[in-house]
């Protein structure tokens, strides 16, 4: 179970996301009119976002897949009309897998994931959004067996402050089962050189159906609580297409079997994780 120290603090980041910020003025989303003006149509054009991530470690649903080095994660998104393709990658500085197939341990900077994500959103009533989408993982030959396919369905709800939301993630190729995610989440702008503050919460369970994808104490199947993620992320605009954003982040084991699972998958055999570092993004 999570530390009593880290319950409070994601209370206070909870509280945070619900109670508005005095003295910072909302800015208005994308497209929404100001008070006062009349919406504008949104302009149907292609939009491009190109991102890198430098963070201390590469936590995937609460479990770790780099220890004791930095990693590089380049993004590229193209979207049109909610219609949305994304490839983005992870580049360990020096992987040291202790599970590696081929080479455990290899000490060497490596590239090691693709992943190549088609979506559609589509605001069907006001405030409320519908996603779908796919994910294709291709994992480097030393860290898995077989690369991962899923799709994956979800909604948002934009309240006055905070946004709700929940994804179900399906795989489809192998090691099948459901990976489920509910989040909160609020960003409002902060009064000094344009910058926001996004904070962020997250919740998870997994429904296995294979004994072999995630191990339990018991050799049972894994349905259960999964992790949480707690995450404050500062963007910083250099210019009208470019931000930078520092971020930190905490993951954490949900109880249950999830404790003995997260500890036992992550390369560094611990089931609770903080991590930080700077994004990049530039947006066309």
């Amino acid at each position: 179970m999570p530390s009593k120290n880290f319950i409070v603090v994601a209370g206070i980041l909870i509280a945070l996301v619900l109670v508005p910020l005095p003295g910072a003025a909302e800015e208005p989303a994308a497209g929404q009119a100001t008070p006062g003006e009349a919406a504008a149509p949104a302009a149907d054009k292609v939009e491009v976002t190109l991102s890198v991530d430098i963070l201390s470690q590469y936590i995937f649903r609460g479990i770790a897949f780099s220890r004791d080095s930095a990693v590089i994660q380049p993004s590229f998104t193209v979207s049109y009309k909610g219609l949305s393709a994304n490839i983005w990658g992870n580049f360990d500085t020096n992987e040291r897998n202790p599970f590696g197939i081929h080479t455990p341990n290899r000490n060497n900077p490596k590239w090691n994931e693709t992943d190549f994500t088609l979506s559609y959103s589509r605001e069907v009533l006001p405030h409320f959004t519908l996603t779908g989408g796919m994910i294709y993982y291709a994992l480097d030959g030393n860290t898995a067996l077989d690369d991962s396919f899923e799709i994956f369905a979800g909604f948002g709800y934009k309240f006055p402050w905070f946004e709700v939301g929940f994804t179900a993630y399906r795989e489809v190729s192998h090691l099948p089962g459901w990976y489920l995610q509910w989040y909160i989440s609020r960003s409002f702008a902060l009064p000094f050189a344009g910058a926001s503050l996004d904070l962020y919460a997250a919740w998870s369970a997994v429904l296995s159906n294979d004994r072999a994808a995630f191990p339990t104490p018991d050799g049972g199947y894994y349905r259960d609580f999964n992790a949480g993620l707690i995450s404050a992320t500062l963007n910083i605009p250099v210019t009208k297409q470019v931000k930078i954003s520092p971020k930190i982040m905490y993951w954490y084991a949900l109880g249950g079997d999830s404790t003995y699972v997260l500890r036992n998958l992550s390369w560094d055999r611990t089931h609770n994780h903080i991590l930080g570092g700077v994004g990049i993004t530039a947006s066309f």
